[in-house]
């Protein structure tokens, strides 16, 4: 498969962290902390080279991430960080709640949200997002995309997250590279895979990456892949 072409839309690179057989938690969701502190602190100098970095609101609620560039020393420039969150579940006091004073965080629902609702979160840029008729990420991803583009002008977007939304995006042709952290570890078929069904039938039907990059990072290896575009 292939990704639509990254025009007028920012370039999108879907960061994965798994075991070296695609595992991103333990049969009970452990997963603090598959990869190393090396590759973690390249995570950070990624966020930072980017105008965004997206999760989904099941993520926020397993691992309470704040998602902030944590560089010695501080970088520049801290990307946004966007939450899609079709139910508006996002708790007030999560850590990307109480850090809109280092790093700006949109968040994206799927209904109205009311006005006390929106004072309690405080300078959360909050937007409603058409539901997806997909059902299973709740949100209109080509939507979110158009609002990231034009209400905030971000051209790059990195997305960190889980299988669902994960699996959402590369079906939706939505991105562009894969940064694929693995760490030298086996969970097994009880483990969490890192995507969902991907509904590939034949051979032919395959997402075809190409390798741009290999890295290793303490323990770990980054292997970086584009996905040609249409």
């Amino acid at each position: 498969m292939k990704t639509k072409v990254a025009k007028d839309r920012p370039i999108i690179t879907l960061k994965l962290a798994t075991s070296l057989d695609a595992r991103i938690a333990t049969v009970t969701g452990a997963s603090q902390w598959i990869t190393g502190p090396e590759s973690r602190a390249e995570v950070h100098r990624m966020r930072s080279a980017h105008d965004g970095v997206l999760t989904g609101i099941g993520t926020v609620l397993a691992d309470n991430p704040e998602l902030t560039a944590r560089l010695d020393p501080p970088p520049a420039h801290q990307p946004w960080r966007v939450v899609l969150d079709r139910d508006g579940r996002l708790p007030s006091a999560s850590k990307l709640v109480q850090t809109t004073d280092k790093a700006g965080l949109i968040w994206c629902t799927g209904g109205p949200v009311p006005a006390e609702r929106l004072a309690e979160l405080g300078e959360v840029k909050h937007h409603f997002v058409r539901p997806s008729q997909a059902g299973t990420i709740g949100l209109d991803l080509d939507e979110v995309v158009r609002l990231l583009t034009d209400t905030y002008h971000i051209k790059t977007l990195m997305v960190e997250t889980g299988p669902v939304l994960a699996t959402a995006f590369l079906r939706a042709g939505l991105v562009d590279h894969i940064a694929w952290f693995r760490a030298p570890l086996l969970m097994g078929g009880d483990g969490r895979p890192v995507f969902e069904s991907l509904n590939v039938q034949d051979l032919s039907q395959a997402w075809v990456l190409q390798q741009t990059d290999h890295k290793q990072f303490g323990r770990d290896v980054l292997d970086c892949f584009d996905l040609s575009p249409t």
